[in-house]
């Protein structure tokens, strides 16, 4: 049997342009997705600032931190539960109660799942003054907590780093914005006062500070 020259396959020329052109895109989805992740990551930061702005405005109008306002019901909605006015965020029943303040008071327009608000990169936040060595009250951004000390984390520490660098000293342990383990870890989210990069699961829980 004749075959005619048409009858050729790709010549090497072909191959190579069909690689580089594989490539090219290849390198653009990579992109893609990273400024995609980066996106995320700077949400956390500006959905974090909305809170904050919102907790302050409640405080200055009733002189409480929501949540714990003690006459709550009285004040802004018969069908809210009031705190106890002990100053803190203690339970998971306390916690959700933070934000149903929140809502209630018109301080901040958002939806609430299963009592919280979700984060754009993941799970959602919560809040409690029940952090081991961690003064203070803090909004934190996890994927769950069986009792308002235990969280489960959403982030690498890579990615906890970018948003701790990009709002505050970029230290675990110190300043506005700091960093758990988190509960079902596999390695380490930090070592000594350093994000462990070489951990690329997602162990790690930002916290940030709001009183």
């Amino acid at each position: 049997m004749k075959f005619s020259n048409t009858d050729k396959g790709f010549s090497l020329i072909e191959v190579a342009i069909a690689v580089v052109v594989i490539s090219i895109i290849a390198s653009f989805a990579l992109k893609g997705r990273e400024l995609i992740n980066s996106t995320k990551l700077k949400s956390v930061a500006h959905q974090v600032n909305a809170f904050k702005v919102a907790i302050q405005g409640f405080v200055d109008k009733y002189g409480a931190l929501p949540g714990d306002f003690s006459v709550a019901r009285e004040m802004i909605n018969n069908s809210l539960q009031n705190g106890s006015g002990n100053g803190v965020i203690a339970s998971e029943e306390d916690a959700k109660r933070f934000w149903q303040h929140l809502v209630a008071a018109d301080s901040l327009n958002l939806e609430l799942v299963n009592g919280y608000p979700l984060s754009k990169v993941g799970g959602h936040y919560t809040v409690s003054s029940n952090i081991p060595d961690r003064s203070g009250t803090w909004i934190i951004l996890c994927s769950g907590a069986t009792n308002n000390e235990n969280f489960t984390g959403i982030l690498t520490p890579e990615e906890a780093y970018l948003i701790d660098k990009d709002n505050d000293n970029g230290n675990p342990l110190t300043g506005e914005i700091q960093a758990i383990k988190s509960s079902t870890a596999k390695e380490e989210c930090f070592i000594d006062s350093r994000y462990n990069f070489k951990n690329k699961n997602k162990d790690c829980v930002l916290l940030f500070k709001i009183w």
